[in-house]
Formats: C-alpha cells, structure tokens, sequence
C-alpha cells in the first residue's frame, strides 16, 4: 500500500512492489521505505533511501539518481545516468550500468561493478569484490575506473574474464603528495583498467581473481616434444580445451623459433621457463609472448637461448580454432661467452652494484678499506659500500646526471647547490643564448608543458635526484654521489604520464647540452624502435644510459631496460637484507647487463623502503619513504658518476663492463 505524505512517499512495512515511472512528476527529492523486501525502479526522482532490514532491489533510470540500501542484502543498479550508490549495511551487490558512477559497499561483503563509465569503487568494511573491466579500458588514467578504498588484506579484484593475471602489467604511479597508486593495465593492448589508489603492486599480489585459464594449468601436464629439432603439431583450442602445453628440452645453446598460424580465431603463444620448478605457470616464467589481434599468426624468436628444459603454451583468446604450430631449434653454442654466462643469473643478473670494487677499478687502484655502515636512512648507500668511495674524496664532482623525469624541486635544501646551470644561458632575459633552441633554459628543461621550469608536481623526480645526489649536510639524506650534478629534464606530468616523443627529445636535450650520465626511472611494455635508436644515439656520443628495470614482478625488465643487451644499464631491486625485491623485474634468461641496488621491500614498514628527497611543496617534512626500481636506477646512476670523477675517459662501454664485472652475486637472496 501507497501512503503519499507532504514530505515525501512512505512503502508501509509489508512485502511491496514499487516502480516510479517516467510519467511521474513530483516536488518530492527522495524516497524512503521501510522494513521488507522492496524492487524500485526510478525515473525522475534523485534520491532513494531504503532504511529497513530487507533484501531490496533498487533499479535506476536514465537519469542521474542516488540510491542508498540500508541495511538487508541489496541489489542496487544505477542504470543509466552518472549515479552513487550505497550498500549500507548487508552484503549489497551494486552495479553502476551506464555512466560515471560513484559506488561505496560500506559494511558487509559487497560485490561492486561499475560497469560502462568512468567510475569510483569503494569497497568500506568487509571483503569486497571490485570488478574491473576490459570494456571500459583506457589509454590514459583520467579515463579509466578508481578503486579508492582497497584493502589488501580483505579486498578482492575481479578480473575480467577474457584476461589472465600473466595478462596484466602492475605499474607504480607517484602522486605530486608521494603517495603511490597502482595502475591495473592489460598488457595485450596496453590499455588501463584502473587505478588502485594508495597501494603499491606487492599488496595486489594474490587478491587478483582471474577466471581466464593461460595461468591456471600446471606444466606436469605438458606434451614431451624431447630434446628439439624441428617439429609441427596441427591442434585445436577452444572454450572446452583452452590451452595446450608443450614440453621441450635443449642440450645445447640454440636459437629457437616458434610460430602458430592456421587461425580461424584469436588464440596466442607463449614461451615458458619454470624457474622455481613448482609445475605451475607463474608470471615470472614467462619468457616471451606473442599476442596479435584476431586470426594473425603469433611467433617468437629467441637467440641463443640456454640449454635447459621450456615449455610453449598456445592459449584461447578469443572463440575456437584449430591451429599449426612450428617449433624449432638451431645450435648456437659460440652466441655467449662462457664466463660470462657463470656469473650472470635469470633473477638478477650480475648482482649487487658494488660502489667500492667499481670505482677502485675504474681508478686502477687497489680495493679501498672497509669503513662501518652509517646505519638508519642510509641504508641503501651502505649495501652498495658508497660511503668506502667518499673517504678517498671521490663524491661524484664535476660529473653531471640528467634525471629524466617528472622533473625536480631545484629549491630543495638537499638538492639546490647541485643543481646544473646551463653556463650558456643567461636566465630570464628572453634569449636563446646558446642557440641550442630553448628559450633561458638555464637550469633543464620542462617538455611536458614546453618551457623552462622543470620544476616538480609528482615527488618521483625529486626522490630520484636525492638518492643520486642530496648533499652530505647532516640533514635528511646523502646521495650516492653527493657533489654530482643534477640536470633536471621534464618529461612526465603531475600524474606521472608522458608521452614517448617528450622523452626522446629529454634524452636528446641531455646529452647535447652535457650530461655525463642518463637516469630513466621510467618504462613501458612496448618495444619502441625510436627508443632504442636514441638510446643508441646517446651511448655513441659518450653517455651512459641507467635504466629501471619495472616493477611488474617480471621474468625480464620493461623496456627501455630490456635495451640493454645492447645499450645502458638495466637496475633491478633489493631490500636492505639484500634479497630480490618481489615487485623487481627479473633480469631473463638472456644475459644483458643488468644489475641490482636497493630499491626497498615495498612493504607496510617504511624503514625497509628508500628515504629521500621530495618536493617543498608536498609535506612539511620534504622527505619520505618510496620503493621501487625507479629507486634502484638512481643508486646505480650515482655509482657511474662516482666511477667518472675517478676516471673520466671511461667509455659507457668500459663502465658497463665495470659494473657487472665488480657485481657481488653471492650475497643475494631470493
């Protein structure tokens, strides 16, 4: 029964069944109803409140509307319109539909969907389920779904269903407040499914749910192909047999070519390593993919891969097909150089940077003494023996690193006295002094906004610059190399974006006008041949590229790091009990020079994180806690320019070569 008062509608406290229709006009804003179970569709009304103790389905219009549960297990759909919902109290499944919708689960165990828009998802108490979808995808964060109260303790994430978790790539994003969020993004197109605020990829680590099978089948269960020659295998995989596994061995270092083709829909190849050998498909197992849309052919081809056991997987993407796949392997035993390959493991690479042993050989000199650790904040400088460096007076002076980044606080107390001044340019009259095509940049430049303030509005480039070169004043932290100079390059923006052009030009930028040493506390999934061209570019003209290696818990770095079997340096992380980082990106089976530093644990404790530098702006205390390999890059930059004051005519090659050669591998846990 319908009871109409001047202050609104009122369902009595029996069974109803309540719809408003689009033809309903009233002055009244809300609509409360009482104890049982109720169904509600709205039309014209903006607000809903179910204060009872029912199991209440709510449906909203096309319009933009507020529904709210109350306590019961409700069902509550926004429908059409930019709508919030709210679980209240109960275990309330809420599903945004149509539009940008704000959905809270507040108490109970909620299950929250935010369907087609750009949504926030907050889970409150209990273990809730938030579901993120590849249909709403984006390119870039400001359009993609927030998830704004993950707990990691509780909290699950809904994958979707076409995607497995080797699918995804986990990628840190530092806000302008230091604070680090989490973007979800999907590795075959390289969109982004959401940003999870306020986590770091490790705590995602087992609350992903996936229903995609690629990462859920165990390798005993393979096809033995034995030891490989040349093979071709005509199968099938579908929605009742979605992926087939094959088993191969190597007994001898070969090139290895795979190739699936005879596609009549989408399905995709991968090529493993079980690593752990624990029989199931981890995503640092994996060594390479091929993921290509529809019908097209996927292959992969690996030079002078490792004598050893692999596995190949040819997974359903998409609908059901039967498939051709080639497997073959061609000797290749003189690709590596034996020595080499004994110190140089699948995780992290050559080791531990070793500060010490690098400079004293780059000098020529014999190996400096130990001195005690400095302790606290300092860790890191520790592990790496950078404090053993600066008692022979060698602290990086004269040495200049361009961090390419989302730029620097040039007025940080730490950081100003080293910051690099362009000593072609006059400041601020107006005037390209130099004729190098930049307008007063005398101190770098800001390519995001194209002008010459590359100041700081995301923490990430100023943390960096501090662990390469905060001065020794007794005051916060000292860098590893503390008189270098620091050039600041701008290339991503306050949210930690930018595009590929703005770094190629950042790279360009540095090393005509200077720099030593390049920082790349930055990556992505892509292979960008523009990228590896300018790395080139740079390494010829007599710089040394240090790149972080990603934090996607990887079996190989991102790129540009992966670059470096050919240019630069790759940087993984480890903790201060000098173990592998979770989150680090390993260093793949083929050897690249690729070493580690500390980067943090990137756990709930911050002093097993790395301290340093942020921007004035951000916090009354201009310092704190980040982990990441993007702290690892610059550990290993700031040991580059300690090695170039002791030897300035070292090649980038000779100092790649300086650095995993002096590497310490024997220490590092996994």
């Amino acid at each position: 029964m319908l009871n109409f008062f001047e202050d609104g509608f009122f369902l009595e406290d029996e069974a109803n069944l309540f719809r408003v229709d689009s033809g309903l006009s009233t002055h009244i804003e809300s609509l409360s109803i009482s104890n049982d179970d109720h169904w509600i569709a709205s039309s014209i009304i903006p607000e809903f409140s179910v204060n009872n103790i029912g199991n209440d389905d709510l449906v909203g219009s096309d319009l933009n509307e507020t529904l709210n549960g109350g306590e019961g297990d409700d069902l509550l759909t926004g429908n059409g319109g930019n709508d919030a919902l709210s679980g209240e109290l109960g275990n309330d499944t809420l599903l945004g539909g149509f539009g940008d919708d704000y959905l809270v689960g507040q108490e109970g165990n909620d299950w929250l969907e935010g369907g087609v828009g750009i949504d926030f998802l907050v889970g409150g108490l209990g273990e809730d389920t938030l579901v993120v979808m590849d249909a709403t995808a984006a390119n870039s964060m400001p359009f993609a779904d927030l998830i704004v109260d993950f707990d990691p303790l509780s909290d699950w994430i809904k994958l979707p269903d076409n995607l497995a978790e080797s699918n995804l790539f986990l990628e840190p994003v530092f806000t302008e407040t230091g604070e680090i969020n989490t973007l979800i993004g999907n590795r075959l197109n390289n969109t982004i499914l959401a940003s999870v605020l306020n986590t770091i990829p490790t705590q995602l680590e087992g609350r992903l749910i996936a229903t995609a099978t690629a990462s859920d089948s165990t390798l005993g269960q393979a096809t033995d192909l034995g030891i490989l020659g040349n093979i071709t295998i005509s199968e099938f995989v579908g929605d009742l047999d979605p992926e087939d596994i094959y088993r191969f061995q190597l007994d001898i270092d070969s090139d290895v070519n795979i190739v699936l083709n005879g596609l009549s829909a989408d399905a995709d190849v991968a090529l493993l390593q079980d690593i752990n050998n624990n029989q199931e498909i981890d995503v640092t197992d994996i060594i390479n993919t091929s993921q290509k849309p529809a019908n097209f052919s996927e292959s992969v081809s690996i030079n002078a891969l490792l004598a050893g056991t692999y596995y190949v997987v040819v997974y359903q993407y998409e609908g059901d097909t039967a498939y051709n796949l080639s497997v073959s392997a061609t000797p290749n035993p003189q690709f590596n150089n034996p020595e080499t390959l004994e110190s140089f493991d699948s995780r992290f690479g050559y080791g531990l940077v070793d500060a010490s042993a690098a400079v004293s050989q780059s000098a020529g000199v014999p190996d400096f003494p130990e001195i005690p650790d400095l302790g606290g904040n300092d860790w890191g400088r520790d592990l790496i023996q950078a404090p053993e460096v600066w008692t022979q007076g060698i602290t990086g002076e004269n040495v200049v690193v361009a961090v390419i980044d989302s730029g620097v606080d040039y007025n940080h107390p730490d950081l100003f006295s080293n910051i690099w001044n362009n000593p072609r340019e006059i400041a601020n009259n107006g005037i390209d002094d130099d004729n190098n095509g930049y307008v007063d940049d005398s101190r770098g430049w800001d390519f995001v906004n194209q002008d010459n303030d590359p100041m700081d509005f995301n923490s990430h480039g100023t943390h960096v610059s501090g662990i390469i070169a905060a001065t020794p004043d007794g005051v916060g932290i000292t860098g590893v190399a503390p008189n270098a100079t620091i050039m600041p390059v701008r290339v991503l923006d306050r949210n930690g974006f930018g595009k590929i052009n703005d770094a190629l030009m950042g790279i360009r930028y540095a090393v005509e006008n200077g720099a030593d040493v390049i920082n790349l506390s930055l990556g992505g999934n892509d292979y960008i041949s523009e990228v590896l061209e300018t790395m080139s570019w740079a390494v010829e003209q007599g710089v040394v590229v240090v790149v972080a290696a990603g934090n996607e818990s990887s079996s190989f770095p991102s790129y540009p790091a992966r670059f470096a079997n050919q240019f630069g340096i790759a940087v993984g992380s480890v903790d201060r009990k000098n173990q592998l980082s979770s989150f680090s990106n390993r260093a793949g089976i083929l050897p690249l020079n690729y070493v580690v530093a500390p980067g943090g644990d990137g756990g709930f404790s911050d002093v097993g994180d790395i301290y340093s530098t942020i921007p004035l702006a951000s916090s009354a205390v201009p310092y704190r806690f980040l982990s990441g390999t993007s702290m690892a890059a610059p550990h290993v930059a700031g040991v580059v320019a300690l090695m170039l004051q002791a030897n300035p005519n070292l090649t980038p090659t000779q100092v790649e070569d300086l650095l995993t050669q002096t590497a310490d591998h024997s220490t590092i846990a996994v």
